[in-house]
């Protein structure tokens, strides 16, 4: 959930630091930082048609995102919701007041809640020296990321309202997350993508192919931690139909695999959101490389769009 910032100022930076978030009082008066007002490098919002893809900027903006994923989440994909989750119609966590969150926009809804049709969660490494972690750790073991120098960033809690999955909606997201990573710098991003279920017997030959063709280089690969890690090697390469299996990934782990990311070893079977999770890499040159690649005839236009969509610098 999220809780309205202070009226009054902080003062003492360092303390704010230091200071652990183990009540609702401490996540109360840390809560400022998402007040988008005392945020210098902001990203500017772009429309397209009757949409708009920029960052919350309160926490109504997130209040609505939380509850398109509990839509998403609970009442779709059939997750595993808490008496709270049920009670405010939210997906949330301790992270949320302490992330970024990309939303798409509806204008032709009139209700606020409605008309959020998509978002992301970004999680910079500044954003964790508060809480302590990322979400993803919580699932695998990124000890090799944390440990390269420069900017990481974090991608999670992906959702696209089920009525606007045929439009272009994902895209829109992933301009502006290519804006964010140029923005702040990022030199890899790392999340997680899921398979529907926990059966993984269902998904032997997809897990297999992400093991063969997709494993992330030793010195950033992920681990699965136990116990509710699971192999990922299950068939031989040989015996394996790449360009069906490719077809038959969950779009958001084919979406990240286009784009050059590769994958950490094992999965972790999360048993409150009904998924198979894989942790996915991507470093910022292989996302240039591939994005470049996929819109040569469009050089310039990716530049103007980039100039549209990040602030100068105040």
């Amino acid at each position: 959930m999220c809780l309205t910032p202070p009226k009054t100022s902080i003062t003492k930076k360092k303390n704010w630091f230091a200071k652990p978030v183990n009540s609702i009082k401490n996540l109360i008066s840390n809560s400022y930082i998402l007040d988008r007002r005392r945020i210098k490098k902001k990203l500017k919002s772009v429309r397209y048609k009757n949409f708009e893809v920029r960052l919350a900027k309160n926490f109504n903006d997130i209040d609505a995102a939380q509850n398109l994923r509990y839509r998403v989440f609970y009442e779709e994909l059939k997750a595993k919701p808490t008496i709270k989750n049920i009670l405010y119609e939210k997906d949330f966590d301790e992270l949320d007041p302490f992330c970024d969150h990309l939303l798409v926009i509806d204008h032709n809804k009139k209700s606020k809640r409605e008309s959020i049709v998509g978002t992301y969660r970004l999680i910079r490494r500044p954003m964790t020296q508060i809480h302590g972690k990322f979400y993803t750790e919580g699932e695998f073991n990124v000890k090799k990321i944390l440990k390269k120098k420069g900017e990481i960033l974090e991608l999670g809690r992906s959702c696209v309202n089920k009525d606007y999955r045929d439009k272009p909606i994902i895209k829109l997201l992933w301009k502006a997350i290519s804006a964010y990573m140029e923005h702040y710098k990022i030199k890899i991003l790392f999340g997680c993508a899921s398979f529907p279920g926990t059966n993984y017997k269902k998904f032997k030959e997809q897990l297999s192919y992400i093991y063969h063709y997709h494993l992330a280089p030793i010195t950033i690969r992920p681990e699965a931690i136990p116990p509710n890690n699971i192999k990922l090697n299950y068939s031989k390469k040989k015996d394996l139909d790449t360009y069906k299996i490719f077809k038959s990934l969950p779009p958001l782990l084919k979406g990240y695999l286009r784009l050059g990311a590769c994958v950490g070893n094992g999965a972790f079977i999360d048993k409150q959101f009904n998924t198979i999770d894989i942790c996915i890499v991507l470093k910022i040159e292989s996302l240039k490389e591939r994005y470049l690649n996929l819109h040569k005839s469009k050089k310039k236009s990716k530049i103007i769009f980039l100039k549209k969509f990040l602030k100068k610098k105040e």
